[in-house]
Formats: C-alpha cells, sequence, structure tokens
C-alpha cells in the first residue's frame, strides 16, 4: 500500500568491500549485490546458490515419527481401512487436506476428509468430530494442521478404536501434545523449522513416494509429486511462512508446476482471480488466488474450496470458482463496513483515549470471520497493535495483530486471568472473552502497551534495500532482481529508493482506480505506477521533490516488455535549516567564529599560495578538469569511477546510506556546505556528527575538531573537506572508509597524492561538467584573485598601514 507520510524510510548498514566482492564474483550489477549484502547474503557461493538453484528439499525420513506414519498408513491402504483427513478451514489447511487426499488415493487409499466450520467447531481437532468419525467406521484419523496441543480432544481415540497421526507446524501449548505418532519440525531436529502444514503434509507424501522414485535424501520426486506441488505453493505462500530453505525450494518449483497445472480446480481459480500463468509470481497467488480460497472458510463452508481443489471436470471447477469468488466479493465489502466502522469509532474517542498506543474495539455487529483481516488493515492505518472483538451475547471472539516492537501473545499472557482462551504469537492472536470482562482488559491491554512502547515505536519506518540512479532502472536491472522470486515473508520483494526525486505527468487509469506518472531522478525518468493510489493526484505539486520508494518490475503491454516502477511509498522532502553536529560552525561565511581572522589570517596569507607547489603543475585546468579525463590508473581497483552519472546528491546519499565512514572532498568547503546539508537527500537529515572544515577555518579550531581524527580514535562518521585541509592535516584522509571526490582535483597530482595518503579507502569519482565549471571558477577567483590582493596587502604592510583590514580579510 501507497502511504503519503513524514515518516523515515531507513537502510541497514553493510560492508561495502562485500559488495563489490559479490559484483566481481558472481558478475551482478552493484545494485543486486547491495540488496543480497543488506539481506545476509554475504558469501558468494551462498548468494550464487539462492539465486542461481532450486534449492534443497531434505529427507523426509529425519522426522522421528515418519516411518512409523509410512507403515501405519501402508497398512491401511493394504487392508483397505476408513482413513479420515481432518485438516483446517484456511488456505494451508484446504491445501494440506487436499495433498494428502489426492497422493492417499493414488496409493489405493480409502479417504474421507474434514475440514471444521468456523463459527460451530472453532479451530482444531473436536471431541465431537472424533466421535462422530469413529460412528462413521473410521480406523485412522490424520490429522494435518492441527492437532499438536490436542491432548484433551483426542484422550478417546483409543477407547473409540481410532489411531492418529498429528501432522503439524504450529508451536505445542506445553503439556498438551497428544500421544501417537506426530511429524512435527518443532519436536525434533528436522534442520529447517519454518516449513508450512502443507509442507509437512508433502513431507509425508515425499516419504509414501519415496520406494517408487528413490525420493528420499537427494533423489528425484516422484512424478506425481512433483504435479502436487502446485498445491504446496498455495498453501506455502498463503500462511505467510518465512520463503527461505525448503519453503524457498518448494515454493520456487511449486510457481512453475502452478502456471503449466492440470488441475480444473486451479486453472479455474487462476481465470476467476485474472491470473495469467505465463506471468505468475507469489504476489500473485497472495493476492488474487489465496483470499478466494479464505473466503469460503471465513464466511461459510470451507469443504467448497476443497472441492474447487478435487475438482476432476472443468464444468464443476469453474462453477466452484464462481461461488468462491462470490463469497470473496461478498468478504470484501464486510471488511470495508468494518474497517469504516472501526475508524469512525476512533475518531469518535477523546483525544486521550487516541493517544493510547494499544488499541481493543469491539461491537456486536462485526463478522467474526474478517476482523483479522481488519485488525491488520488498523494497524497499517495507526502502527499500533489492536484487538478487535465482535461481540455475539455474554461473549466476545477476538482477533489482534502487532507491530514489531510489542510482543501480542506476551501481552495476553500477563492479562490471561480475564480472558476465557486465547492464542498466537508476537505478532498475532486470537481470544475469547466473557464481556463482563472486557472493560478492565480494555484497560489492561492499553497500560501494557504505554509502558512497553515509546513515541519512536509508533513511527513507520520502511526499510530500504538499495539507493538507486533514475539511469540505472533499467530492463536489465529489472530482471535481474526478479531472481530473487519468489517473494514472500523473509525474502520480501526488493524496495529502491529514488531520492530526491520529480513526480511528472501524474493521471488516473482509465478506470479512474490507479496514478499513472514518471518519476525523474538524476536526469533520467520512468514510467511508473501506483495501484489504487489515485487519490494521491491532488497531493503532488509541480516542483515538489520526494523520496520515491518503488519495486522494479517488467511490464509487457502490446507485445513490448519495458521496466515500471510499482510504487509503495512517496515522502514528501523538505528543506530544514542547515545543521550540523558542532554547535560552533552553523555557516561559512565572514561571521563564522571558528574562521580564520586577523593575525592569524594575515600570517598565513603572507605566506604565499596555500596550495601546495607540486599541485600548480602544467596539467592545472586541464585534463583533471575533464570530466571524463582518466586521472588514475584504471587497474586500481578501489576507483569506482562514474564521472559520468549526474545526480550528485544522490550519489552522495547513497554512499552515506552504507553506514560507513565517509569524506566529501571538494574544491571550497564554505560553497560547498549547501550541498551536503540541504541538497543531499538523507533519511532523517545529515548524521549528528558530521563536520565542515576548510582553508578558511582557523588552523586552531581544525585542530582542536581533528585531533580524534589524528590519532584515529574517534573519526566522525562524515565529513567535508577541501583539498587543500584534507592533504594537509595528518591522518585525516586515511581515517575514512570512503573518499568522494565531488569536485575533481585540481591536477592528477592531486588526485595521486590523496590516492596515497588513503591507504584503505574506496575512491569515488562523482563529479560531472557542473563540478567541473565550480572548480575551474574557485582557482580563478579563490587562488588567482588572491595573489593579486596579496600583492596589494603586502604593499600596503610596507607602508605600515592597514586601511583595509576588515574588508580585505573578507574579499581575500
Amino acid at each position: 500500500m501507497l502511504w503519503m507520510q513524514s515518516a523515515p524510510w531507513h537502510t541497514s548498514p553493510l560492508s561495502y568491500d562485500t559488495v563489490r566482492k559479490l559484483c566481481r564474483s558472481l558478475g551482478t550489477s552493484e545494485i543486486m549485490a547491495t540488496v543480497l549484502a543488506r539481506r545476509g547474503y554475504t558469501d558468494p557461493e551462498t548468494a550464487r546458490g539462492f539465486l542461481l538453484s532450486e534449492g534443497t528439499i531434505h529427507d523426509p525420513f529425519l522426522f522421528p515419527g515418519m516411518e512409523d506414519a509410512c507403515r501405519r498408513l501402508r497398512r491401511a491402504f493394504a487392508a483397505g481401512e476408513e482413513i479420515c483427513v481432518h485438516g483446517d478451514y484456511d488456505v494451508d489447511g484446504i491445501t494440506s487436506t487436499a495433498l494428502l487426499a489426492r497422493v492417499f488415493r493414488k496409493l489405493g487409499g480409502k479417504v474421507s476428509c474434514h475440514l471444521p466450520d468456523r463459527f460451530s467447531e472453532g479451530y482444531g481437532v473436536s471431541p465431537n468430530t472424533v466421535s462422530r468419525v469413529a460412528e462413521q467406521g473410521v480406523s485412522l484419523l490424520v490429522m494435518v494442521d492441527c492437532g499438536i496441543s490436542a491432548k484433551a480432544e483426542l484422550e478417546e481415540t483409543s477407547r473409540l478404536g481410532l489411531d492418529t497421526i498429528v501432522i503439524d507446524h504450529h508451536r505445542p501449548v506445553e503439556g498438551s501434545v497428544p500421544p501417537g505418532t506426530i511429524i512435527s519440525p518443532l519436536l525434533c531436529d528436522y534442520p529447517f523449522k519454518e516449513l508450512a502444514g502443507v509442507g509437512l503434509a508433502f513431507k509425508l507424501a515425499q516419504a509414501l513416494l519415496a520406494e517408487e522414485a528413490e525420493s528420499g535424501s537427494g533423489g528425484e520426486l516422484h512424478p506425481f509429486l512433483r504435479q502436487q506441488l502446485d498445491l504446496v505453493a498455495l498453501g506455502t505462500i498463503a500462511d505467510v511462512v518465512p520463503l527461505v530453505d525448503e519453503n524457498r525450494a518448494l515454493v520456487k518449483r511449486g510457481l512453475v508446476q502452478m502456471a503449466r497445472t492440470r488441475s480444473p480446480g486451479l486453472k479455474a481459480l487462476m481465470r476467476i482471480g485474472q491470473v495469467d500463468p505465463s506471468r505468475l509470481n507469489a504476489g500473485m497467488v497472495a493476492f488474487r488466488l489465496a483470499p478466494r480460497i479464505n473466503a469460503a472458510g471465513r464466511l461459510e463452508d470451507p469443504g467448497k474450496a476443497l472441492s474447487l481443489l478435487l475438482a476432476e471436470s472443468e464444468e464443476e471447477a469453474g462453477e466452484l470458482a464462481d461461488v468462491l469468488n462470490g463469497l470473496n466479493q461478498q468478504r470484501q465489502r464486510i471488511e470495508n463496513q468494518m474497517l469504516a466502522e472501526a475508524q469512525e469509532m476512533v475518531n469518535r474517542w477523546p483525544e486521550e483515549e487516541k493517544s493510547l498506543r494499544g488499541y481493543v474495539l469491539s461491537s456486536p455487529g462485526w463478522h467474526e470471520g474478517v476482523i483479522g483481516i481488519v485488525a491488520s488493515r488498523l494497524v497499517e492505518i495507526h502502527h499500533r497493535p489492536v484487538i478487535m472483538i465482535a461481540e455475539d451475547g455474554t461473549l466476545g471472539k477476538g482477533s489482534g495483530r502487532s507491530i514489531p516492537a510489542f510482543d501480542l501473545h506476551g501481552a495476553l499472557s500477563e492479562l490471561g486471568g480475564q480472558l476465557a482462551t486465547f492464542g498466537g504469537h508476537r505478532a498475532a492472536c486470537g481470544l475469547t472473552i466473557d464481556l463482563q470482562h472486557l472493560e478492565d482488559f480494555r484497560r489492561g491491554f492499553a497500560r501494557l502497551a504505554d509502558e512497553s512502547l515509546g513515541k519512536d515505536d509508533l513511527r513507520p519506518s520502511r526499510h530500504v534495500d538499495a539507493l538507486v540512479l533514475g539511469r540505472e532502472l533499467t530492463l536489465d536491472l529489472a530482471e535481474e532482481l526478479a531472481k530473487m522470486e519468489p517473494f514472500g515473508l523473509g525474502n520480501p520483494s526488493v524496495d529502491l529508493l529514488a531520492a530526491g526525486a520529480r513526480i511528472d505527468g501524474g493521471r488516473k487509469t482509465r478506470d479512474g482506480q490507479h496514478l499513472q506518472c514518471r518519476v525523474e531522478s538524476g536526469g533520467a525518468s520512468s514510467q511508473a505506477i501506483g495501484f489504487g493510489q489515485a487519490y494521491l493526484l491532488e497531493h503532488i505539486k509541480p516542483g515538489t521533490s520526494w523520496d520515491v520508494v518503488f519495486r522494479l518490475e517488467r511490464n509487457e503491454f502490446n507485445g513490448s516488455v519495458s521496466p515500471q516502477l510499482n510504487l509503495r511509498a512517496l515522502y514528501p522532502r523538505s528543506v530544514e535549516p542547515e545543521r550540523t553536529g558542532d554547535a560552533d560552525c552553523t555557516h561559512c561565511d565572514s561571521s563564522c567564529p571558528g574562521r580564520v581572522r586577523g593575525e592569524e589570517f594575515w600570517s598565513l596569507l603572507s605566506t604565499g599560495a596555500p596550495l601546495p607547489e607540486p599541485w600548480l603543475a602544467a596539467d592545472s585546468g586541464g585534463e583533471a578538469m575533464d570530466a571524463a579525463a582518466p586521472v588514475v590508473n584504471e587497474s586500481d581497483d578501489r576507483v569506482i569511477d562514474r564521472r559520468d552519472y549526474g545526480a550528485v546528491p544522490q550519489q552522495i546519499a547513497r554512499i552515506i546510506a552504507g553506514g560507513e565512514s565517509v569524506l566529501l572532498l571538494v574544491a571550497d568547503s564554505a560553497r560547498r556546505r549547501e550541498l551536503l546539508f540541504r541538497e543531499t537527500p538523507l533519511a532523517g537529515g545529515v548524521p549528528g556528527d558530521a563536520l565542515v572544515v576548510g582553508v578558511r577555518c582557523s588552523r586552531s579550531i581544525i585542530a582542536s575538531r581533528l585531533r580524534a581524527v589524528a590519532d584515529g580514535s574517534d573519526a566522525p562518521a562524515l565529513m567535508m573537506a577541501d583539498f587543500v585541509t584534507a592533504a594537509s592535516t595528518p591522518g585525516l584522509v586515511d581515517a575514512f572508509d570512503h573518499l568522494v571526490f565531488v569536485d575533481p582535483p585540481f591536477s592528477s597530482a592531486v588526485f595521486a597524492s590523496l590516492a596515497a595518503l588513503a591507504s584503505r579507502a574506496w575512491l569515488h569519482l562523482i563529479y560531472c561538467g557542473d563540478e567541473v565549471q565550480f572548480t575551474k571558477r574557485v582557482l580563478e577567483h579563490e587562488y588567482s584573485l588572491r595573489a593579486s590582493l596579496t600583492g596589494l596587502y603586502q604593499r600596503l604592510q610596507a607602508e605600515r598601514t592597514h586601511p583595509l583590514d576588515e574588508t580585505m580579510e573578507r574579499l581575500v
């Protein structure tokens, strides 16, 4: 969702050495290497495996209960026993049930399925269900995506003649694990703990089919099992488990299978969801397919969704897909109405209540199948934990969502005495409550939130993977970043940022729902779209500068393919007052308290030109003043040459955002400080310890400010210095990780001198034509004119008179 706000974006620190190593080893762009490094892929071989391999599918027999489960199931298949697969009413539970039903039937099993009704049975297995399936002649109950904490519910199974197999990925409640065969990654040393329920169902199927296809450790998957990977991808994506390790391997293969699926149900689902199989990705599954499956369990009977996935004819599948689409539209209407009611409720609160850091909202008219979705949307809007409760008589059923800084399950544990039941984890929860305790619970929840959350916790901050320049937003980059798919929890879509960009040509799409525009950054313009964000058009004014967060994607239209920016967030930039960490150094004019003046000024001037003699070489103002001319040995891999890129403030921001120490080298610090403090688009402004020093600064001031730099004990993270000061201050240049040549060095000798002083730094050349012209003017007006004025001063001094002391200081 696109939010127009002034909340900050942020980047995580990274080693530029690592970025360059990844570039060399993998042959990637620097942006791709930056994204990989920020996500922890710092080893080239690990990164290569992440990008290029399908991933590892582990041996299913690493689960201690797997052999027992397979043995019991094969006996049931051979004897013709009745088997019931008991799932759950969400997408994970429904796909798990469909997968096991398909595989069991393939192996000759007699299978029935049961999905609990959200409203009459609630989550998980109930004693009534156990009794009912036993009466129907079932002798083996296989529970998938539920059952791990059902010790009490399953205590009668032995008496009823039922054997049980529990396949569940949820965290068990202490003391509630039932007896019998259990397949859970949390109760053993299985190498990956984050499989969804459908992932565990796949492991059981993999084990059962292993004898036919040698699909255990390292073997090829059975052809029939490969065909089921479409269900595995659907359930895994929908359950929002981390798409890393084995989940990534399953989803990556599953999306390929789904694109060519033979399932009439999935074909019909993609048709009704307007999903082109040739362009299928995890986002389409999450936002177009999964909600339609979920709608059945949220509003009515989840069995309709199961029937769709198991449908064998296109006619049956088409009818069921239409039903689910209708239910999803109904769910959307209910959701929007509930959201509006909840927002109106908050708006009516007095300011004291609005300022609470945790919200509990309740109403007798709310639908318990939808409150979780609405709670999520309220968290997005208010950025604080929210619990919504649907009242029904004297009982309330609630669902909560949280922000990263607040442990929702921990809070409910403290307030457990006021609740009938509760469960969940840090970010989400479910509960039931006797409504006579509602007000006490509301106050207690708000108190815990107020005690544990600070003001900064309530300010959303979007993580950005990389800062980019407009010229870098190419189709090649879009396709390169797509190698990181599938995206989801644990591997989110890549968020890029164009800092200080312009938005031009904004208009609504034909249906009036979406925003189309162009984003201009550093002289290059890119097509962009904000889905569902047409309302922002009235806020985008000409001349406004924005930090634009987006996802770079391939756009196919009328047979042509081009890069497109999918807008994620817009942050309006405002010019803040110039600021620095040094209270004495707030400006660079003649009134600066740290400026060289008086006798110190004339003493310095009387020594002659402030430029070292070797710098006044024949090529001064020559080849070094050419933005394209080589000034260094191109074999020096420390040099990052981007002199033709433009967008100098944006390039500075990108280097600083890496989190390493940076020295900006300029021709004239006084005239360039505005570039740093006003023009460089940094989140939150310039770091508080930034310093600006130059030839106009008092030598004593420079010495005191840079003493820590000289001995290497406490170098500031960011400094701007002119070439002369940088070269003449011992230890300064070598104290930084990055030397950024914002302006061209006065000569090749200047560059060589500074590069020699920087034994460990990366050397960035980012100047262009404008910077060349600026530097020529500095040389002409500052140093050439100074010689004439110096002669005048020496003549006046010889006559023992200073008729223009103050004026002369300002002129010189």
